[in-house]
């Protein structure tokens, strides 16, 4: 029997040492992988979800969560997600689970839109550069076409004067239809890429605002949030960061629908939400504010008031009147006959329509609830919505309100023959209006849009509706009173005006009407109104010498009252310095 082989004394030790090694090396790499492993997990962003936003006038307060996942002692984490335009001072940062944020960092990610994009926004970029890329060929061959027409031209020009004797007939018969041939050739395929080229330039038009209107004006960049935690053991914590951004905020609008004069009004209230923040709030709560956080505005106070020396004041032009302002007492006109206007004793208000109705079905209304602070309004919606970070206005009704309205007739006819419908609504502050345009609709037909001052002092809220031709007011100046007379050393001189009215309705109507008699600024013109003359008046303004009168005007009558003013002005000066308007 054979014995095995002597082991040399020099291996087996050698063996073991080279053994020792490779497992020394082979746990350094488990452990690197484990350590680099680890540090992926703990480096990978989490991103920070929207789940409630209150919105205000200018601005809004945005809330986002998101869940990380720590070990025990110290972690840096980063949370992606963030606006890209936020007011450092306003983030606040909760997690619970007792961790500790020792510090934070706030930075802006400018690639994450390259790294994220919207599925629909890269199919209308791979479109576009496709397109663009057809552009760029038909160019070419234009360029090609036309470089191939030249040098046609050349070489036939060349072909025919280079020779001394000249080309045979049937040789330069040759070259002519060799050239009417390429030519045409050349002219159609010219005329073939033209009209690519235009649809091609349509095409693109279409989508590079198709883009434009789908990506809006939202900034495409991202905010970071870095974070240095310490957590008192390993799991899942969740985090809670709210924030200011002024990329949001919404603007009140309003519906008015009147369905007839003897019916309640009803107010909408919409409103316009928009935000450019670049990123979508999906299935977010939503709240509105009245509020401005942004504001900054503090309580004045007084400073020392000198008096200084100006020029003459120069009167301005009259503002256009807001739709609160037209302001009137009803008057007793029981004196007057029964045939031209008869007066009731007082404004009827009317009130809202009353009667069974079925049950209504669940509108967005029955998800608003409204709460009044000391300083602002909230309006809490109770259903998630989805708000685009492009830009997109989005309309959200909030709440709907039903009040009685007096409809009066009105007319000024020194400024406008027309007659106008107006709703006046009382105690108007009880609909907590704000200040904004609104559109008006009458017997379901739009009329137009006005804007309501909610900073006006008027005690009434006056809306226009329309006008009616039915019923028709003139106003005339009587010639038989305007003959001037001396009066000592001055000219005095009547101006009497008649105003006439008729329903042409087949209702009585509720008339308001004005006029106006001039102030003079030169001491030398002295304008008296004659009361003796002139239908009484009810709510006069000195500062406007105006003076208006509510009646009530039955079908088919009309009714004449009258204005009369004397001016009385010295015989150097005229008449017509003061004007018949």
């Amino acid at each position: 029997m054979e014995k095995p082989p002597r082991e040399h004394p020099y291996c087996k030790p050698k063996l073991k040492k080279d053994m020792k090694k490779v497992s020394i090396i082979t746990a350094l790499v488990l452990a690197a992988l484990t350590v680099m492993a680890a540090r992926a997990q703990q480096s990978k962003p989490a991103l920070a979800r929207a789940t409630s936003a209150t919105v205000f006038l200018q601005g809004a307060e945005l809330t986002r969560t998101a869940s990380l996942n720590l070990k025990k002692g110290t972690n840096e984490v980063t949370i992606e997600g963030l606006s890209s335009d936020i007011d450092q001072n306003s983030l606040r940062i909760n997690i619970g689970g007792g961790v500790v944020v020792s510090a934070h960092e706030y930075s802006i990610d400018y690639l994450s839109s390259a790294r994220a994009p919207v599925a629909r926004l890269k199919m209308l970029s791979d479109s576009i550069f496709i397109y663009r890329e057809q552009l760029a060929r038909i160019d070419a061959d234009i360029k090609i076409n036309t470089a191939m027409q030249g040098y046609l031209e050349t070489g036939i020009a060349k072909n025919v004067s280079g020779s001394e004797a000249g080309l045979a007939i049937d040789e330069l018969r040759g070259a002519m239809d060799y050239y009417k041939a390429k030519s045409e050739e050349i002219h159609i395929s010219g005329h073939k890429l033209a009209l690519r080229r235009l649809a091609v330039n349509a095409t693109l038009t279409r989508l590079n605002n198709q883009l434009k209107e789908e990506s809006g004006g939202g900034d495409k960049t991202s905010g970071v949030l870095r974070l240095n935690l310490t957590a008192p053991s390993a799991g899942a914590f969740p985090v809670t960061i709210v924030y200011y951004t002024p990329s949001a905020g919404w603007t009140p609008y309003y519906d008015i629908n009147a369905s007839a004069s003897d019916s309640p009004v009803t107010v909408t209230a919409p409103s316009r939400l928009n935000q450019t923040t670049g990123l979508d709030w999906t299935n977010v709560r939503l709240t509105l504010s009245t509020a401005s956080p942004s504001s900054g505005k503090v309580a004045p106070l007084f400073q020392t008031w000198f008096l200084r020396e100006r020029p003459a004041y120069t009167p301005m032009p009259a503002p256009r009147a807001a739709q609160n302002s037209i302001s009137y007492e009803m008057a007793d006109m029981s004196e007057m006959s029964v045939d031209e206007i008869v007066v009731p004793p007082g404004v009827v208000s009317r009130a809202p329509l009353t009667g069974a109705a079925p049950e209504p079905a669940p509108t967005i209304y029955d998800y608003v609830s409204t709460v009044a602070g000391a300083l602002n309004v909230t309006y809490n919606i109770d259903l998630p919505y989805t708000i685009p970070g492009n830009g997109k206005e989005q309309t959200i009704d909030l709440v709907t309100k039903e009040t009685p309205a007096d409809y009066k007739y009105y007319c000024a006819p020194r400024l406008d023959g027309a007659t106008y419908l107006i709703a006046e609504i009382s105690n108007w502050e009880e609909l907590e209006l704000l200040s904004a345009p609104a559109g008006i609709t009458y017997d379901g037909t739009y009329i137009g849009e006005t804007y309501i001052d909610a900073s006006s002092t008027q005690e009434k809220l006056a809306l226009t509706l329309g006008t009616d031709k039915r019923v028709s007011v003139t106003r005339e100046l009587a010639r038989e009173f305007n003959a001037p007379r001396a009066v000592g050393s001055s000219t005095e001189q009547t101006f009497t005006y008649r105003i006439t009215v008729r329903n042409s309705q087949t209702r009585p109507v509720q008339m308001v009407l004005k006029d106006q008699y001039p102030t003079s600024t030169d001491k030398s013109i002295t304008v008296t109104l004659d009361t003796k003359n002139t239908t009484p008046w009810t709510a006069n303004r000195e500062d406007r010498t105006e003076g208006g009168r509510g009646a009530k005007l039955h079908p088919f009558l009309h009714g004449e009252i009258s204005s009369r003013h004397a001016v009385e002005f010295i015989k150097t000066s005229s008449a017509n310095r003061v004007g018949q308007a």
